[in-house]
């Protein structure tokens, strides 16, 4: 079930994603639980495929961790040209604060992946990770990417699955404040998954490649996962949340969290 306000270009800005703080909630529950973060910056730039000279966009970028990390970590070539874009100017804020720490220029753009101010073939990668089922169409978007990339250039997205996070989407069905909330309720990534995302990058890239990341997360810090819930879209009664995880938590010595993720590798 998608949630269909995720895609909503000023819910995203100003509600959503208006700062980092929510996403930090989601970070924290998977830095303790999931895969951390060093690991998953490492594995990212270990997949990309960028030669020298290389000019690359980033969409969504958020706050820019993943950049920050890369730098810090001699990940980033000096000879790169790295534009960073989110939809959120709280975000770009962030991300500017983050990247301007490393001493390194970078250009920041405001944009909305379905509407690209670039120009034509200008690009040698596009990484959008996380980011594409916010997208208002997915297929509009797709094609800006494409336009805006050289001929054999590529795109690295990251996605999540369908059965992702499952246990957080019963929450929100479980423990929704009342029945207004009902439309809230629902996957963000769904208009976008590891399952139908394929299909959608083969419509405009050839060679493509989906890389699975699975793993069942035990959790035994009921703040951390109530505070994950409360950072989903759905306006949730507090109280009964914790009291449901705390019991959960205290019958079978944690809270049980589906992770389902990946990467689509895609050449022009």
């Amino acid at each position: 079930m998608a949630n269909k306000r995720m895609q909503d270009a000023d819910h995203l800005r100003t509600n959503a994603y208006s700062d980092a703080s929510k996403l930090n909630a989601r970070i924290a529950f998977w830095q303790l639980y999931g895969e951390p973060r060093d690991s998953a910056f490492k594995r990212y730039f270990d997949r990309y495929k960028m030669s020298r000279n290389a000019k690359v966009l980033d969409l969504g970028c958020g706050p820019a961790h993943c950049w920050q990390w890369g730098l810090e970590n001699g990940r980033v070539s000096e000879d790169w040209s790295v534009t960073l874009t989110d939809l959120s100017p709280g975000m770009i804020a962030e991300a500017k604060c983050n990247i301007t720490r490393q001493k390194r220029q970078f250009t920041f753009e405001i944009a909305d992946v379905c509407n690209l101010n670039f120009e034509e073939a200008s690009y040698d990668a596009v990484t959008a990770n996380y980011m594409l089922y916010h997208a208002s169409d997915q297929d509009m978007a797709l094609a800006e990417i494409s336009r805006v990339l050289k001929p054999g250039a590529w795109l690295y997205a990251a996605t999540n699955s369908e059965g992702h996070i499952a246990e957080f989407l019963n929450l929100q069905r479980q423990f929704i404040v009342d029945e207004t909330e009902l439309p809230n309720i629902g996957l963000a990534h769904a208009a976008f998954t590891l399952e139908n995302g394929k299909a959608m990058i083969e419509r405009y890239f050839s060679n493509v490649e989906v890389i699975r990341d699975d793993s069942i997360c035990e959790a035994t810090d009921p703040k951390i996962v109530v505070d994950y819930a409360l950072s989903m879209d759905a306006d949730l009664d507090v109280e009964r949340v914790a009291s449901a995880v705390k019991a959960e938590i205290a019958d079978k010595g944690y809270f049980r969290i589906t992770r389902s993720t990946g990467m689509f590798i895609a050449q022009k």
